[in-house]
């Protein structure tokens, strides 16, 4: 964890050098998630959007950092004679991706860029929504899970590693790759869960 927080320091004191070349992005994109416990796992859909400054170490080698907001979501209902349960899930988290990167010039307008590095995850606010409807009374009840609360054995904080490449083609990128959870975020004994997923995502470059 200290050679992450140095590592981190360093690309910081890059970017506020002036002397430095490099080259900002805007981007969008689609990261859906699984949440891996001990004996079961969990789907949930996910979309991102960040920034990030890729800073030119050697020609053709940069480090990319920057910062993103992520939405995690799964929504399911159940219904019956008796009435029906839908659940709503949704977590809000922001990444700070620290990407090292070659770039693999085709011509002046196409590069193909692989990209490999950690993500530190900070998760804002997590929670379960639970309405019950029970059609022989028509009453109505609903109830919130904060995942974070008090009593909670979930960890805000992961630490993902991070691979994948871009497609860059004159000021437009697109690129994807998968992020493996390497942190459990349940804080108790009695099992695991860490996350993982894959991403695809549009950039534009300013």
């Amino acid at each position: 964890m200290k050679k992450l927080f140095a590592i981190v320091a360093l690309v910081a004191a890059m970017f506020v050098a002036g002397n430095v070349q490099a080259q900002n992005m805007v981007y969008v994109g689609y990261a859906p998630e699984t949440f891996a416990y001990s004996n079961s796992s969990t789907n949930y859909q996910g979309i991102f959007a960040g920034f990030s400054k890729n800073v030119n170490l050697a020609q053709g080698i940069g480090v990319a950092a920057g910062a993103q907001f992520r939405m995690n979501m799964k929504n399911t209902e159940d219904s019956n004679q008796l009435g029906s349960i839908k659940t709503k899930n949704n977590q809000f988290l922001v990444d700070v991706p620290i990407l090292l990167n070659y770039s693999i010039a085709i011509n002046r307008d196409l590069a193909i860029t692989p990209f490999i590095g950690p993500m530190v995850s900070l998760a804002v606010s997590g929670n379960t929504k639970t309405i019950t409807h029970e059609n022989l009374l028509n009453t109505t009840h609903e109830e919130t899970l904060d995942w974070y609360g008090d009593n909670s054995n979930m960890n805000r904080f992961n630490l993902y590693g991070v691979f994948g490449a871009s497609v860059r083609f004159n000021d437009f990128n697109l690129f994807g790759g998968y992020r493996m959870g390497l942190t459990d975020l349940d804080k108790s004994d009695n099992g695991t869960l860490k996350t993982s997923g894959l991403f695809v995502g549009l950039g534009f470059s300013l």
